[in-house]
């Protein structure tokens, strides 16, 4: 009975990993949307008899950085690093069945202009409805930015 309760302990701590690993799959990163530095999608919150899905949106400067014109994975925060989006442009992203693939041109160390991505599946994280990376997390809405009467999808934008 001590090995059952045990098995299913370890099996439920690495559920848990496993679930904090990845968010591509649950959210919907099909509608995602990139605003500045902030990435936006809906996630699946803890509530799974319903499968409810929430709003979410986090800063991508706290996850990557511009290391010498290659887009890396850093924890910014905790090592005080600046984010990506002071030395890189015209970035995008494409999701797929198990990456999360973001795309920018990054300045290099001799200021030249160079193409860079990053597999955005191997930091950022989806824990009840709410995107995070490494030491942060990123804030949540019953129903994003359609509660805003001012919001526009970014193709409309100015």
């Amino acid at each position: 009975m001590k090995l059952l309760s045990s098995i299913l302990t370890l099996g439920l701590a690495l559920l848990g990993l496993v679930s904090a690993q990845g968010f591509v799959g649950n959210c919907t990163w099909r509608s995602a949307n990139l605003t500045d530095h902030f990435l936006g999608m809906y996630c699946n919150d803890n509530d799974w008899v319903h499968f409810g899905y929430k709003w979410t949106w986090h800063d991508l400067n706290n996850c990557v950085v511009n290391n010498g014109g290659q887009l890396a994975l850093y924890d910014s925060v905790a090592n005080k690093f600046p984010g990506y989006s002071t030395s890189c442009r015209d970035c995008t992203f494409k999701g797929m069945h198990d990456s999360f693939n973001f795309h920018c041109n990054c300045f290099d160390t001799k200021n030249n202009l160079v193409t860079s991505n990053v597999d955005l599946n191997q930091a950022l994280w989806n824990h009840d409805g709410r995107l995070g990376c490494f030491s942060t997390q990123g804030n949540q809405s019953e129903c994003g930015p359609m509660c805003d009467p001012g919001w526009k999808p970014p193709s409309a934008r100015a």
